[in-house]
């Protein structure tokens, strides 16, 4: 991850990022990554801790975004034979 404000960079490793395609800005300070070959995304804090990987029906993920709001997630695809962009509501987790 690089961070454009301290002008830093540090590499994330974790067994649940294989093949990551795509990334956006998650809700609050976080960040959304494509974990291509796990069918998943993973959740990370701006420091690159993992706070959470869901996995998704849908093969090859590609690129993800978040609307302006912050309550949907965009999920698209490469399966040349099933092209797909799934759309998830995101809620708030309950302490």
């Amino acid at each position: 991850m690089y961070d454009t404000v301290k002008g830093t960079s540090r590499a994330v490793t974790d067994e649940n990022i294989q093949a990551p395609s795509g990334a956006c800005a998650g809700p609050g300070d976080s960040v959304l990554v494509c974990s291509k070959n796990k069918d998943s995304f993973v959740h990370l804090t701006i420091d690159g801790k993992l706070i959470g990987t869901y996995p998704v029906d849908l093969k090859y993920q590609y690129n993800m975004c978040v609307s302006k709001d912050g309550t949907r997630l965009a999920v698209s695809n490469t399966d040349v034979r099933i092209r797909k962009l799934q759309l998830y509501k995101i809620s708030q987790a309950m302490s």
